[in-house]
């Protein structure tokens, strides 16, 4: 979806827009979305600046970093954001100068803004960077692969190395 600024009036515009779940182009190799997308904020513009607040919502389906079980986690998201439009630069391997405060800042054509991209930006954004299950999750037993959260699995306990146990201790000691 884009939005003609042309096409803007000067009171603020409110969007209420819910893609279905194939309308996104979210790819992850180890997630999905389950669960359609809905966006709800509020554009207000002035000179082509832009502000955007609102939020995002839905759901993903993932796979467990830990124990490699499917599970479904709901995504939110709330966002304040600027955007000018794109500077003119004046040659192609121009280097440009970013001070901090550019960093706050998104740029667009000047002409439309793509709402796709930002909607798809702020999920991105709201998921994390390892999936897990559930906190307390124990995962996958290193040598026969046996779902820890289920009970022990039936590997022998190996020995300490003698050199790695004043580290044992210290890990006792200090109770974690």
């Amino acid at each position: 979806m884009f939005i003609e600024i042309e096409d803007l009036k000067p009171e603020p515009l409110h969007v209420h827009h819910t893609y279905g779940i194939g309308e996104i182009r979210f790819s992850h190799d180890d997630a999905a979305l389950s669960r359609p997308v809905t966006a709800d904020f509020v554009l207000t513009h002035k000179d082509g600046e832009l502000q955007v607040g609102g939020t995002v919502e839905t759901a993903i389906r993932c796979t467990c970093s830990r124990c490699a079980r499917d599970f479904t986690r709901d995504v939110s998201a709330t966002f304040d954001l600027s955007y000018l439009p794109q500077p003119e630069w004046t040659s192609e391997n121009a280097e440009i100068e970013l001070r901090y405060e550019d960093m706050e800042v998104g740029y667009y054509d000047g002409i439309t803004f793509d709402v796709d991209l930002m909607v798809l930006e702020q999920i991105e954004l709201a998921i994390p960077m390892r999936f897990v299950c559930r906190e307390d999750c124990k995962g996958l037993c290193y040598k026969c692969g046996a779902d820890l959260n289920e009970g022990t699995c039936q590997c022998k306990a190996e020995e300490v190395d003698s050199r790695l146990s004043v580290l044992l201790e210290f890990k006792k000691k200090s109770g974690r």
